[in-house]
């Protein structure tokens, strides 16, 4: 038995008690309900379907057509709906916008066939709920989305634009800048070849000034434009295994310093999901600062290693050397940012600041923990940790 009801006609066989609790039991739903019967009038109206209509008490659409009640077009509608469920037996969700009291809301409107016990259609129910605040609600988001969707794409835009920009600079800076920093590094080198034995202990250091801070501005300009180039390449990952690539960078450092004694110590590997051409950059730099702070000391360490927090993986390199105020860390990746004098160990300030553009690019995060003269660990992850 589907949906059950006694026929119209016999409602009036309900015990008194039973038909009472019926109609407190729709009225208290916090929706309009209503009973229209097969000829298409109202048999049961809650006050909130007559407050819906505009109509003061729910007993003055008892036994009226939809026709009386409802503006015209609603009503055909409604009347339509209601043969269609007839007919099939079916149930039917729908939303509908609706003028009350000359103020347009939205309802959400279900309706269902009523058979008796013989199985005949003899009436429909419905109910309808006022989604205005929902509807309005979905509006207001889809006008944020569209406002988001215009910023962002003026944000692109205005990246693109600066983009273009930072690649003229960047060629300007590699050819126009370059070519005369160059020819005053040659022409000095010239000249103190030239010079050669004849001049004088002031002359020669002068000329050997010119020729160190060329190559100092050559080595800053190029640190720059690989720190403006990171944001600009394509990141592509892949299985990677950094363990391999700071055995490399070692193998290369030991080479430009053969009488260095420098203890290592690495894993057997330590597989990482990452670009392997910007991560030989991090480690390059990390080693490198690894190996040039360790440089006075006579039992040099270096270490790189991982670790487990949580499901994230922590990589870092560790030495003993002279180490920072650990105050300064957060400064110190920063471009140009130095915490020891250029003559006691040499460099652009660029370096930190390169690595942790790749790694946030990775997606991850990169700290460093020190004091002074007790060593450095670099600690970096290729995701944000859990």
């Amino acid at each position: 038995m589907r949906n059950a009801i006694p026929p119209i006609h016999q409602a009036t066989s309900l015990a008194e008690n039973d038909h009472a609790l019926l109609e407190a039991a729709l009225e208290s739903l916090p929706v309009a309900t209503w009973v229209v019967d097969r000829d298409g009038r109202y048999r049961y109206v809650s006050q909130a379907y007559a407050d819906m209509l505009g109509i003061p008490r729910a007993a003055d659409c008892l036994g009226k057509a939809m026709e009386e009640l409802m503006p015209a077009s609603i009503a055909r509608v409604h009347a339509l709906r209601h043969r269609q469920l007839l007919e099939s037996r079916a149930r039917k969700r729908f939303e509908q916008i609706w003028t009350v009291n000359g103020e347009p809301r939205w309802f959400e409107i279900q309706m269902s066939c009523l058979c008796n016990d013989e199985g005949e259609s003899v009436a429909v129910s419905g109910y309808a709920q006022d989604i205005t605040q929902h509807m309005e609600q979905q509006e207001a988001a889809r006008r944020i989305q569209n406002e988001l969707e215009k910023r962002v794409a003026q944000r692109t835009h205005l990246l693109s634009v600066i983009n273009e920009e930072l690649e003229a600079f960047s060629y300007s800076v590699s050819h126009d800048l370059r070519a005369p920093l160059r020819q005053i590094a040659g022409f000095a080198g010239l000249l103190e070849r030239g010079l050669a034995g004849q001049a004088d202990e002031a002359d020669s250091k002068h000329l050997r000034h010119i020729v160190d801070n060329a190559q100092r501005m050559e080595d800053l300009i190029g640190d720059l434009l690989q720190l403006a180039r990171i944001n600009q390449s394509s990141l592509l990952k892949a299985k990677v295994d950094l363990a391999a690539l700071a055995r490399e960078v070692l193998a290369n450092l030991r080479r430009s310093q053969p009488d260095r004694q420098v203890e290592e110590e690495l894993p057997a590997s330590a597989l990482a999901e990452c670009d392997a051409g910007l991560m030989r950059i991090v480690l390059d730099n990390l080693l490198g600062n690894a190996w040039k702070f360790t440089g006075g000391r006579a039992e040099a360490h270096i270490r790189f290693g991982s670790l487990l927090r949580g499901s994230s993986t922590i990589y870092f390199v560790r030495d003993n050397g002279a180490g920072f105020d650990a105050q300064n860390a957060e400064r110190m990746f920063g471009a140009f940012q130095r915490f020891h004098r250029a003559s006691d160990f040499p460099g652009t300030g660029i370096g930190l600041a390169t690595v942790r553009r790749i790694i946030n690019r990775h997606g991850g995060q990169i700290w460093a923990e020190s004091a002074p003269g007790q060593g450095a660990t670099f600690y970096f992850t290729l995701e944000t940790p859990a």
